[in-house]
C-alpha cells in the first residue's frame, strides 16, 4: 500500500489542482466569473467575490469594491449540469469535482 492510498487529499491542494486544470478550458465570462468566485482566483475584471441564489433562481455575484450583488451570472438550476460538463473537458478526478459540486451546495443555501 503506497502513502497516498487511503489517505485524505488536502482541500487546499485539491482547490489548485482543480483551478490549474480549469484555467486551461475556454468558457464564456459569466462561467469564468463563477468558477474563479468557487475557487478564490481573479479571473475575470472585476473579481467576483461572493455568489447568491436569489428565490426565484438567478445567480448574483458580488464584485471586488462592491456592496451589493449586483453581477448576473446566469440560472442557478443549470450550474450542476454545466460542472459536471467542464469537469470532463478538463478531466477533473472526482475530489475535484466533488469540491465545486460543494461550492455550488454552499452558493445555494445562502438563498
Amino acid at each position: 500500500m503506497s502513502d497516498q492510498e487511503g489517505s485524505i487529499c488536502d482541500p487546499e491542494q485539491i482547490r489548485q489542482d482543480c483551478a490549474c486544470k480549469l484555467h486551461a478550458v475556454q468558457v464564456s465570462d459569466h462561467f469564468q466569473a463563477i468558477l474563479g468566485c468557487s475557487l478564490g482566483k481573479d479571473w475575470t475584471t472585476p473579481r467576483s467575490v461572493e455568489m447568491v441564489v436569489t428565490p426565484d433562481g438567478h445567480l448574483l455575484g458580488q464584485c471586488d469594491g462592491e456592496a451589493a450583488f449586483k453581477a448576473f451570472l446566469g440560472a442557478s438550476a443549470d450550474l450542476n449540469s454545466i460542472i459536471h460538463g467542464v469537469a470532463e473537458v478538463a478531466r477533473l478526478d472526482g475530489d475535484e469535482v466533488g469540491y465545486l459540486v460543494a461550492k455550488v451546495a454552499e452558493i445555494k443555501w445562502q438563498r
